[in-house]
């Protein structure tokens, strides 16, 4: 029996959205200025069901959500994207769920968002721990960077 291939796009849950994790950085464009970085990656697999294509379609459901790019492309720029919560916490919104992810900062990167500094939003389509060392994300950012599994865009504060 055939049934319809669904044409609805699929909206990232509330349980999706708190399980990604998250890091952020400061670094400097190539035109010298400070960028605030922000990384969203899928967790480790929790389950025999969880295998490495079912996370990767998940999370190419979040960067639809957010209307990311590939980075074959100049990043999109997305639009404000970002509230700050406190002078440590900022959220950020997804198109098409009311659920906003929580994600924690240092007071230097929230004090520049708050100025107006442009975010670099970096979405790995691979899981990595939420534990992971600076080192290890630097490998993990080399590593998906050649296998072209990184998608990007631009943002800023609401």
């Amino acid at each position: 029996m055939l049934t319809p291939a669904r044409t609805e796009s699929f909206r990232p849950s509330a349980g999706l959205i708190a399980s990604l994790a998250t890091t952020t950085w400061l670094d400097t464009a190539p035109t010298g200025a400070t960028l605030c970085c922000l990384l969203l990656v899928p967790q480790p697999p929790r389950s025999f069901y969880e295998t490495p294509a079912v996370i990767a379609q998940r999370m190419r459901a979040v960067a639809e959500a957010l209307r990311l790019g590939p980075a074959t492309a100049p990043p999109p720029d997305i639009g404000p994207r970002l509230r700050l919560i406190t002078p440590t916490e900022v959220a950020l919104r997804f198109d098409a769920t009311p659920y906003r992810k929580r994600i924690p900062t240092g007071r230097p990167w929230s004090l520049l968002l708050g100025q107006g500094t442009p975010v670099a939003l970096v979405l790995g389509l691979d899981p990595l721990s939420r534990s992971a060392t600076p080192a290890q994300i630097d490998t993990y950012l080399d590593r998906a960077t050649l296998r072209q599994r990184l998608l990007f865009a631009h943002t800023r504060t609401e």
